[in-house]
This record gives C-alpha cells, structure tokens and sequence, in this order.
C-alpha cells in the first residue's frame, strides 16, 4: 500500500483522473460484463508499436497477468496482474507487457476516429493502474527501466489535446521502454519459439474473450477497443512467430493463418460496429485451437 501511494503522487492531474476513471468504470460495469471490460523481434531497430523477446527467455502459458487491479482472473480478456508470477514466470511478465503494449496500440487508433481522443488518452491511461503500478517492484528488482513517466506525459498529452504526431511520439517512447523492458524477463529453458507460441496464444484468447463479451447484451466500446489492442498484439506476435516455425508446426501455422484472417474480419476497426462481423464462438473456438496447437512446444 505503502508503494502505491507513493506511485500515485508521481502522477499528473490528468493521468489520475483517467486511470481512476477506469477503476471506478470497472467496478460498475463488472456485474454485468463478467469483468470483461475496464469496467478493463527481427533484429534491427523495432518500429512504433513493434516488440522484442529476449530469446531463450519465457516459459508456459502467463496465469493471472496483465490486466485489472491486483490479481485473480476475469471471464473476459482482461485479468489480474500477479507480480510474485511475473516475477519468477517469463510469460507472465512479457504478457503483462504485451497488456499495456496492446492499450496504446488501441489508444493510437482512437487517436485517428473523430471524437477518439478522450479514449485514446483513456487507454493509455489504463495500464498505470491496472498493470504498470503492480508490476514496477518487478522492474526495479530484475532492473528495468522505469517508465511510469513516459506513460504519463502521453496520457497528459492525449488528454490536453496536443498534436497527433506529439502524443505518437510519446507513445514511440513507452513501446521504447516496453523492448527494454522485455530484455529483463527471467530467465527460461525454454525455446524462443516457444515463448512466442504462449504469448501470441494468450494474446489470441484475450481478443476472442473481449469480442464476446464487447458484443455481448452488456458490452461496451471501452471492452470493444481492449479486444482491438490484444488482436494488434496477437497480430504481430503471429507475424514473428511464423518465422520461427518449421515443418512440424505446419497444423499450428495453419491455425494461426485461419485465426488471422478471422480475427482481422472481426476487428476491422477500432470502432464498435453495430452488429458483430463474426460469430464470437468462431473467435472463441479459433483461439482454442491455437492454445491446443502451441502446447506441443
């Protein structure tokens, strides 16, 4: 408690109030969306929004990472973030850094639709709360880079109306300090490959979970762009991943080019549509495959 308090002094007036404003939308809505909405690389210089593994570094499928407050799981893509798992388990702390990768992709998306920039300052907004202030112990002890700071002038920036092109660049310095972060993950036996396979299934599983429950009786547009960042995620995981794969992986290549075309038809825009492009269940079956198909590394 001690360490969030002194967190929560660090950050500006406008980040406070967008990220409580999460905290509290989660809560009322999380009765009836089942707490699925905030109520929720190639070598060479990564690109805005692109990402770095570690190789030989992640193990098994993240339980509990990214996503809201302080642990347990909800029934949709957004669930809690455990740092005592982080810690010690590779996956789950690069998917809790995929969690706030997948916000500020979102958030830069709203940036482009009209009327968007109170939510794309939201989502950038979110992540502090929900991840980034449960997992900073975690950063400091492995010595990552802190990055609290970066994600609050963008938040800042979003929210006061700046320039496009400079809250973008505030952006480029978070997915900045993600790579760095990333190149700290503990250490794993495990395959870089492998490590891949159980982030971009996780990835996948989020984005089906929050589609279903974004076009659900209850769903929200806030559940809606949650599922739009964690399919850009799972998007470019699979890009790199697929690189990696050779001929005894060709069902799991498969899949993933099946899931892409699916997933890329049913998250055509980071806008809600009015009806669902694609039958939740096919997301949600799709996404099983691939978690079945990635359990073979």
């Amino acid at each position: 408690m001690k360490y969030r308090t002194k967190l929560w002094t660090s950050i500006s007036a406008a980040a406070l109030i967008a990220a409580s404003g999460a905290v509290a939308g989660m809560a009322s809505s999380s009765a009836g969306e089942g707490a699925g909405s905030h109520a929720d690389a190639p070598q060479g210089k990564p690109a805005s929004g692109s990402f770095l593994v570690a190789a030989g570094e992640g193990e098994g499928e993240g339980k509990g990472e990214g996503g809201e407050g302080e642990g347990g799981e909800g029934e949709g893509g957004e669930r809690g973030v455990d740092p005592a798992e982080a810690a010690k388990d590779p996956v789950a702390y690069l998917s809790a850094l995929d969690v706030i990768r997948a916000h500020y992709l979102a958030g830069e998306a709203m940036l482009e639709v009209e009327g968007g920039r109170q939510a794309g300052g939201e989502m950038f907004a979110h992540p502090i709360s929900e991840v980034y202030i449960d997992l900073e112990p975690v950063f400091e002890e492995r010595g990552a880079p802190l990055f609290l700071d970066e994600m609050t002038e963008a938040v800042d920036l979003a929210l006061g109306d700046a320039p496009a092109d400079e809250v973008k660049a505030a952006a480029a310095k978070v997915y900045a300090a993600i790579d760095a972060a990333e190149e700290t993950a503990p250490a794993s036996d495990r395959s870089e490959a492998a490590i891949e396979a159980a982030l971009m299934a996780d990835m996948f599983d989020r984005a089906a979970k929050q589609y279903d429950t974004a076009m659900g009786p209850a769903g929200t547009d806030e559940a809606w762009i949650d599922g739009y960042g964690f399919w850009k995620v799972a998007e470019k995981r699979a890009a790199h991943l697929k690189l990696e794969l050779g001929e005894e992986q060709a069902g799991l290549a498969e899949e993933i080019a099946a899931a892409e075309e699916l997933f890329a038809n049913a998250y055509a825009s980071v806008e809600k549509p009015g009806e669902a492009p694609v039958e939740a269940g096919t997301l949600l079956a799709a996404s099983s495959r691939i978690s079945l198909k990635t359990g073979s590394f």
